[in-house]
């Protein structure tokens, strides 16, 4: 079947006819739209459907994209790029700073997402959902299963949003998946993880890592 998508730059809107599969998922309308408007991993994006009415209405789960795929006339979707608001940024095995609400983003490379690193005695993580600043993210994201680790690099790096909250009187440790977090307290400063996307190894990010 064939949709119409749209996407608006620097005060420009350009529209494009893309031939999709009536049962496409979502990922997959999100990749093409990306790869004809040229938009980069590292932005958050959101996708709307323009209804009979030009509303747009947010797609954000499968049964919204399929009720969407529905329509008599061809299906207009949108994607927008999202404005970035982060207070700051670091990359992996820096520890994340700043204070209680900030946004944090930080780049772990692809060399360092393996459960093997997940599973080093000699990097520790503390708390159960909520974390000290100060807790390996490698751990982190495999003991709050956010990420499958695999035993190899994979071909990608992850962008890591954290969220920085005040700190806990009690952290409590617990074991997930084989990876063991401790128990500890008081701490003055916390994070809980709030997003984690994949972006291409050969993409060159606002962190400025070029990786060979």
């Amino acid at each position: 079947m064939i949709i119409k998508a749209r996407h608006t730059s620097h005060g420009e809107t350009a529209a494009r006819r893309i031939n999709v599969d009536r049962q496409i998922k979502l990922d997959e309308l999100e990749y093409k739209m990306r790869e004809r408007f040229d938009i980069s991993y590292e932005k958050g994006i959101e996708l709307f459907y323009l209804d009979e009415d030009n509303d747009r209405v947010i797609v954000s789960f499968e049964d919204e994209l399929a009720l969407a795929l529905e329509s008599s006339k061809i299906p207009i979707f949108e994607i927008v790029v999202k404005p970035k608001v982060v207070d700051s940024e670091c990359t992996y095995p820096q520890v994340p700073k700043g204070k209680p609400g900030d946004c944090v983003e930080v780049l772990v490379e692809s060399q360092y997402l393996t459960l093997a690193n997940a599973m080093r005695e000699d990097t520790k993580a503390w708390g159960t959902y909520t974390y000290t600043n100060d807790s390996d993210i490698i751990k982190v994201l495999a003991h709050s299963e956010k990420i499958d680790l695999p035993d190899d690099p994979p071909p990608y790096n992850v962008i890591v949003t954290l969220r920085l909250l005040p700190g806990n009187l009690r952290y409590i440790g617990t074991t997930t998946r084989g990876v063991t977090t401790l128990s500890y307290g008081p701490y003055d400063l916390s994070y809980i993880l709030e997003n984690v996307r994949t972006v291409p190894i050969n993409e060159k990010t606002y962190f400025n890592i070029n990786s060979s």
